[in-house]
């Protein structure tokens, strides 16, 4: 709408006032519409005032920090213990405190590891490794002992993987249904009727997860809830019937969990792949899809790829975040448990999803691992680049024709960022994102961050990157225009 000026003159042009947030948008599963790339949302609101602010914020960047193989290697699993204050990882079939190699060779040269620890009270605290094969015994002296069906011919073989610890019981599932639990308080003998079978629908068990005081039993087709009853005889545990999900667990290499929540692509195997979607339990017993449409298309089109996915959970910039590593569309989405929202992260722009496969935390500092190169990272919050190395902030915004088809002419570009060194890169498409223009560059380090004379269109998506070696927080960006006759 036309403006008056304190003198009452009219000022013949208009401004449009927009945000950097945006959600992927994409009509299919390529890199066109909307989407922001390696950076996090930020809603400020200030309780007196109820005033908000929404900025955009460039993401940590991963320092290096041990490489326990001394070489390229497939990272497996990540765990920090704070009992001896160290971080035990799994690449190819060994198993590492810190940097030294326990002397184990694992059964399993491939595939997702699972860790569980017995408690204070227990009499020899063990960190417990599930390969899916055997089962590996760590003490608090870093001496590691492996355990199958040929230490105790009841062992769960072939098992899930995914083990838990609950009670003075180690729970272990396998693919028929059946969970099967050590004796009290040991975690290495175990009775051939020490079991229950799990699964009311019928559907086989993908993997076991513990929230509080429950053990969660994921299947293909339902998610079942179990708690202790302290049976005599048998398993100790009981399901909750009433509490069973009708949704089931695509892939045991989705699940992932950070205090009190978890994460995982949730599928409905007999509705089909197109049911795909990412589902969040709380420890409050809620669970919800949180994935958009455009999530679930991505999903859907991995087809048995899913299994090849990774994810993690951890607390990043002070949000709690799902990762979400996808094989063959090579993409990485992330979600913010704080502001719901979904962004992509990559370590080169357009090239590569982003590397890190798991994750943990130990005394305030986050360690993430890499799923090939050998190597574990720190994510420090003041670290803008990945191993020495610069990645890309991509924003890019939604076709805006400005509520008319009328041509427009844009005068000035403004954006409302914090003062930081580097150019701002600012190109744009008129022509539903076939092609972008050549770059204009807006120096960031300047208090007016300015761009003239953007020429004219109909419609008009921007896109804006950034890949110094700095910290990027972004605000708002106003767009000055004449509005045509035709």
């Amino acid at each position: 709408m036309a403006k008056t000026n304190p003198q009452n003159r009219k000022v013949d042009h208009e401004v449009k006032v927009s945000t950097f947030t945006t959600t992927p948008n994409q009509r299919g599963v390529g890199t066109g519409d909307s989407r922001c790339v390696n950076v996090l949302f930020e809603k400020i609101e200030d309780p007196l005032t109820q005033d908000k602010i929404i900025q955009v914020i460039k993401r940590p960047g991963l320092a290096n920090s041990t490489q326990p193989p001394a070489g390229a290697a497939t990272g497996r699993g990540l765990y920090a213990w704070d009992k001896t204050g160290k971080i035990y990882s799994c690449f190819n079939n060994k198993l590492y405190s810190g940097t030294t190699d326990l002397g184990m060779t694992l059964a399993a040269s491939t595939g997702r590891v699972w860790f569980a620890e017995t408690p204070e009270t227990a009499a020899a605290q063990l960190l417990i490794v599930s390969d899916g094969a055997d089962n590996y015994n760590i003490t608090t002296g870093d001496v590691a002992t492996q355990i199958d069906e040929n230490d105790d011919a009841q062992y769960p073989t072939s098992n899930l993987g995914s083990i838990v610890y609950l009670d003075g019981y180690l729970f272990q599932g396998q693919s028929d249904g059946q969970i099967w639990n050590t004796d009290l308080d040991s975690a290495t003998s175990w009775v051939s009727t020490s079991f229950l079978s799990a699964g009311q629908h019928g559907d086989a068990l993908e993997a076991l997860h513990i929230q509080k005081d429950q053990i969660l039993a994921f299947g293909k087709t339902t998610i079942a809830f179990y708690f202790d009853t302290g049976n005599p005889t048998g398993s100790p545990i009981l399901d909750v019937k009433q509490n069973v999900l009708d949704v089931g667990l695509s892939t045991k290499n989705s699940l992932a969990w950070g205090g009190n929540v978890c994460a995982f692509v949730a599928e409905s195997a007999p509705w089909g792949d197109g049911t795909r979607s990412v589902w969040s339990i709380s420890a409050l017993g809620s669970a919800k899809e949180i994935s958009t449409h455009v999530i679930n298309r991505f999903l859907a089109a991995e087809g048995s790829s899913m299994s090849s996915c990774t994810a993690w959970m951890e607390r990043v910039a002070g949000q709690l975040i799902y990762v979400l590593n996808l094989s063959s569309a090579n993409r990485t989405f992330v979600y913010s448990f704080n502001n719901e929202t979904w962004t992509e992260w990559e370590i080169a722009a357009g090239s590569a999803k982003f590397n890190g496969i798991a994750a943990t935390s130990l005394n305030g500092t986050i360690y993430v691992q890499d799923a090939t190169n050998g190597r574990i990272y720190t994510f420090p919050p003041t670290t803008y680049q990945d191993s020495g190395t610069n990645f890309t902030v991509t924003l890019q915004g939604n076709r805006d024709h400005r509520n008319t088809l009328k041509r427009k002419f844009e005068r000035y570009l403004d954006v409302d960022g914090d003062t930081t060194t580097g150019n701002l890169a600012v190109s744009w498409s008129d022509n539903d994102y076939s092609s972008f223009g050549t770059a204009r560059n807006i120096d960031m380090s300047v208090v007016n961050k300015r761009l003239t004379n953007l020429g004219s269109f109909k419609q008009r998506a921007y896109r804006y990157t950034y890949t110094d070696n700095y910290a990027l927080r972004l605000r708002k960006v106003l767009y000055t225009y004449d509005e045509g006759r035709i």
